[in-house]
């Protein structure tokens, strides 16, 4: 009677244990986030600002300088985007946007940081 007992109280857990685990396989997943107007990151250079006169080109450091020799070495579909950092003052960014402007051999597009719901 007790491997009886044994066995129940084991397939209990294991009966317990699989439908929790079927009702967090079967739970449905956040959607994954795309960038504004379904563009994709491919393709596209991304020239960030921020604070403290600090740059980014597709999430690598670089320093200004380097800006118009990036920006002349790219492909002619290349996409060039602008995303200031939220907390830059507006009259620094169109200074920089009219500098990146200036530099660049094709139309560099302002994209505005998105705010979050």
């Amino acid at each position: 009677m007790t491997y009886a007992l044994a066995a129940l109280v084991g397939l209990t857990v294991l009966l317990c244990g699989s439908v929790a685990a079927l009702a967090d396989l079967a739970r449905e997943r956040q959607p994954r986030l795309r960038p504004q107007g379904g563009q994709a990151l491919t393709g596209a250079l991304w020239i960030v600002q921020a604070p403290e006169d600090r740059w980014f080109v597709n999430g690598e450091p670089v320093s200004r300088r380097r800006l118009p020799g990036l920006l002349a070495s790219q492909p002619e579909r290349t996409e060039i985007r602008f995303l200031p950092a939220a907390t830059l003052p507006l009259g620094q960014v169109s200074r920089s946007l009219a500098q990146l402007r200036t530099i660049s051999p094709r139309p560099v597009v302002l994209t505005l940081p998105q705010k979050q719901p």
